[in-house]
């Protein structure tokens, strides 16, 4: 064999063996390549991708006794490979991703989501392939359910209660971590303009402290509630003011509302604060006659409504006016006499208060008429009252009344006084004061007044008479009010003087502090 080896052709033949077998080889291999491409072109027609979204995730552990958290509702799927096998398991769609936690301990996992009932045939992808979950002890709580719901929500002139839920307390059910953060168990309910009860079945949902929902389990899921909504309102009297000025030769001798209360709507503790609608405005610019007007009612501060929202005043004026009187009247023949400084006097006062006239004390008149009648006219026959029967407490603008013959026509310079009103606090103190202010100056107007008695004619109390003569008499005791008999009763007892007590008693403090400035 050695020789054989050693002999050149020999190896000769070997080598060209080699050559053949390596170029054999060779060829092979390019043939194969080709054919597999080949077939891969032919393979791509028949492929294709499809993209499914929204895959239900299914997760198997122990729901008895276990949460788990962290697992995603859905996934994103894609399918690759024979278009024939994609068609039919999109159309079949028993696919189905889920995870499997069945063998994994308490704590966190990284774990993989798998897929199911898909063809071998078919390249899968699923987004997100890995998911992070935590798998807790399952627990259970109770808590009491609180009612949430907007108060404002009711109609207008109403107020929704306390309410009340059934079943009071539910269980929640969920992760311990997630039942340690549960700060608040409600139950929703819109009011929705409820003008009466609400009863409804309203939704329980746990909360924790910044108002997010937990992902927990409440049974019962929903509970009755009910909230009661009551109309609110109360009844409170009115009190009217003048406004405006009325016609030439026109004065206001009444302002009276036809309706005494109205119905104020709003919260109670606003409806609290209100015990009175005062100083309503009746507009009287440019009246002749005695006549209804309508007034609307001011809605006070912190009041939704008012009811009725207005009210009929009936406003009456004197008769010296009147169209007969004017045709009666010789225009030619009347003249203008003017009183200077006539006093101011308040009727209608009660004991419980104190009665202070700021301004005017005193008042100019314009009295026109026949000149015999103007002749005989003198001051004690024209009395000047504002009526405070009504007022509370605090500063109010009164009209002032005249009162004269009725075949005259006044004019006053000023046609509102101001008046302030102040409770009494020590009624012994004020009634001797009153009482020496009021007998000083009733002995100063007597004296001035004197001469004139006889004259006078009307209502309303006059500061000036009560001195001598039935004539004088009569005024002062048609004027006379319960109010001012009950507010000076110790008139008589004050003074020596039987004369001036007999005016006395039909006079106020404020009587005499006017009657004081008509004698300046």
């Amino acid at each position: 064999m050695d020789k054989l080896m050693n002999r050149s052709w020999v190896m000769k033949i070997i080598a060209l063996l080699l050559a053949f077998m390596l170029y054999l080889s060779v060829n092979l291999d390019d043939g194969a390549s080709s054919s597999n491409k080949i077939l891969n072109r032919s393979s791509s027609a028949n492929t294709g991708v499809e993209t499914l979204t929204d895959v239900p995730v299914q997760v198997s552990y122990n729901e008895k006794n276990r949460i788990v958290r962290g697992v995603p509702d859905t996934v994103i799927m894609t399918l690759e490979g024979p278009k024939n096998i994609l068609a039919q398991t999109k159309l079949q769609k028993d696919y189905q991703a889920y995870i499997d936690l069945d063998n994994l301990s308490l704590g966190q996992h990284r774990v993989k989501v798998q897929y199911r009932n898909i063809s071998d045939s078919l390249n899968v992808v699923v987004k997100p392939d890995i998911v992070n979950v935590t798998i807790e002890e399952r627990d259970s709580k109770q808590f009491s359910v609180e009612a949430s719901y907007d108060k404002n929500k009711v109609k207008n002139g109403y107020e929704a209660g306390e309410a009340t839920v059934s079943p009071r307390a539910v269980t929640v059910t969920g992760a311990s971590s997630q039942l340690d953060q549960v700060a608040y168990v409600k139950a929703i309910i819109d009011l929705d303009n409820a003008s009466k009860t609400v009863t409804k079945q309203a939704t329980v949902v746990a909360l924790d402290k910044n108002l997010n929902k937990l992902n927990v389990t409440v049974q019962p899921e929903t509970v009755n509630v009910t909230i009661p909504v009551k109309n609110i309102s109360k009844k409170v009297p009115i009190d009217v003011i003048q406004e405006g000025t009325p016609g030439d030769g026109v004065n206001i001798t009444k302002l009276e509302p036809k309706t005494d209360t109205v119905k104020i709507i709003g919260p109670s503790d606003s409806l609290e604060k209100i015990d009175k609608i005062d100083n309503i405005p009746v507009d009287v610019t440019g009246i002749t006659k005695s006549k209804d007007i309508k007034v609307n009612v001011p809605v006070p501060d912190g009041i939704d409504s008012v009811s009725p929202k207005q009210i009929t005043v009936h406003v009456e004026v004197d008769k010296q006016g009147d169209e007969q009187d004017a045709e009666e009247t010789d225009a030619s023949a009347a003249e203008t006499k003017s009183f200077k400084n006539l006093p101011v006097s308040l009727t209608g006062q009660s004991s419980k208060y104190t009665y202070e006239l700021l301004s005017p004390t005193s008042v100019d008149a314009d009295v026109k008429g026949p000149k015999s009648d103007l002749d005989k006219l003198t001051k004690s026959g024209i009395t000047l009252s504002a009526n405070v029967g009504n007022l509370s407490a605090g500063e109010h603008t009164v009209p002032i009344i005249i009162n004269s013959p009725d075949s005259v026509t006044s004019t006053l310079s000023t046609k509102q006084a101001k008046v302030r009103v102040t409770a009494k606090k020590q009624s012994g103190t004020n009634d001797e004061q009153t009482d020496k202010e009021t007998s000083g100056s009733t002995s100063d107007s007597d004296k001035e007044t004197k001469p004139d008695t006889g004259t006078g004619s009307g209502s309303g109390t006059n500061p000036g008479t009560g001195n001598s003569g039935d004539s004088t008499d009569k005024p002062s005791e048609e004027t006379d009010t319960p109010e001012d008999n009950t507010d000076t009763p110790t008139d008589s007892t004050e003074t020596g003087d039987d004369s001036s007590n007999q005016s006395d008693e039909n006079s106020t403090p404020v009587d005499g502090q006017t009657d004081n400035t008509s004698g300046n």
